[in-house]
Parts: structure tokens; sequence; C-alpha cells
């Protein structure tokens, strides 16, 4: 027998609230038994292989990315789908035939990883100042993505030798192509590149802190290069990017 006063659509509709608090709770109590991340934790001395190889390589201060190939329909920072140079001046398109459909890129084999190298925990674990060039400098790299040259127009011929680095600086090419955005801001041009080779092949970009200033209120930036024939992207949220409770980058 139905109790009198009460409908079964409210007992449903209660039941459902406590199912739905009940599984909030189950999910806040799972949050908070993991604990802050290792580098939270432990000091840098403590952390082990396993753990200095995540931070570097799968972390906020790391993304994994892939490569793409330049759209074959544009050859000017404002191509479509490159993401890299919109909006600078004396940047214009030049059409070259269309080769890549609709002037997209398309993915590469090429993987890496796109890195804040001048954020605090990168730099303890790395245990390697960044050159003496990149003081006062957000320093992105980006790290196992080559630079592809020799870049060819429609009829297969080489680009001109205008499009080519200069002799004074090799890598002014990369600079004019290479951009951080934070949200809702205009796009600022790396002004430092150096390329470091080891265990394998990294550009460092440098954005100048004091030219472009960078906060939480920014909430995220993107970052973008032009690598001969390939493109990288890649996001970093900065709420993500908190070591002991303060931003880093």
């Amino acid at each position: 027998m139905q109790e009198r006063g009460r409908s079964p659509i409210a007992v449903t509709r209660r039941s459902a609230l406590l199912l739905a608090g009940a599984g909030f709770a189950a999910w806040a109590r799972l949050d908070a038994a993991a604990g802050p991340e290792f580098w939270d934790k432990k000091p840098p001395s403590d952390w082990t292989t396993e753990e200095i190889d995540r931070l570097i390589t799968r972390s906020p201060w790391a993304k994994e990315v892939i490569a793409e190939y330049l759209p074959q329909q544009a050859g000017g920072a404002g191509q479509s789908g490159s993401g890299v140079g919109i909006g600078l001046p004396g940047m214009g398109r030049r059409r070259t035939g269309n080769r890549g459909g609709a002037g997209r890129g398309t993915a590469s084999s090429y993987k890496g990883t796109v890195r804040w190298e001048s954020a605090r925990p990168i730099l303890d674990a790395m245990k390697v100042p960044l050159p003496e060039q990149f003081a006062n400098h957000y320093v992105i790299s980006v790290n196992e993505i080559p630079l592809l040259s020799g870049r060819q127009n429609s009829t297969g011929a080489e680009e001109p030798p205008a499009r080519q680095p200069s002799q004074d600086d090799p890598y002014d090419n990369l600079k004019q192509f290479t951009t951080i955005q934070p949200k809702g801001k205009q796009l600022a041009q790396a002004g430092v590149v150096h390329r470091q080779t080891g265990t394998g092949t990294s550009f460092l970009f440098g954005f100048s802190s004091e030219l472009v200033p960078l906060s939480m209120d920014d909430g995220e930036a993107t970052f973008s290069t032009r690598l001969g024939q390939l493109t990288v992207k890649a996001k970093f949220t900065f709420k993500e990017m908190l070591y002991r409770g303060a931003l880093a980058l």
C-alpha cells in the first residue's frame, strides 16, 4: 500500500539525489586518497627515475605531440590549419597549389614532447641550467621532432633563397614562426632560439617574461612552431602547473 502523503515520484527523486550524493562523496574520498603528486610530496633528490621520466614527458609541463605537415594550399604564416604566426605583420598568404585537400595539414609520423623548460620542477628534474641567453625568458622546448628543410613549391622546385634562414641567424625563420598565445590575448613571437643536441635533438624557444607577462588569470597558453615542413602545437593549462602551491612557468 502506498504511504499516505508521499507520491512515488517524490520518493524516486529523493532516491536519485541520495545516490548522486553518495557517488560524489565516494569520488571525493578517492580523489583525496590520491593526494598530491610526487613533485609536491618529495624533494627532488628523492624523485625516482620513473617519476622524473613522467614529469619531463607526460605532466602539466610536458605534452606529448605529433607534428603535422604544413597545409599544401598555403605557404605564408596566415595559412589555414597551421596556427602559427597568425596576425603577424607582413606575413600574407601565398598559394602553392592544392595537394592537401581543403588546405589542412595531416599528421606525420614524427612524435615528440613540447616541454616548459623554465618551470622550476623541470629544472629540478633535468638538473641542467638553461643557456645564459634565456635569462628572464619563459623557455619552451620541442624535442625529438626534426627540422624538415628543403620545402618544395607546387612545381617541385625548392623555395627561393629568401625563404631560407639567413647566414647571420640560421634560426631567424624559427623565431618568426614560433609563437605563444595566452587565452584571449594576442600572440607573441619567440625572441631567442637555441638548438641543443645530446641524447636527441631539441629546440629551445625563449619568450621575454617582460614582454609576455603570464599569470594564473590567463588560464592557459597555446604554443605553436613551424619546423620547416612540420608544425607543432601544444596547450598548457596554468591551474595544473602548480609546484608547491605556486604557478611554475
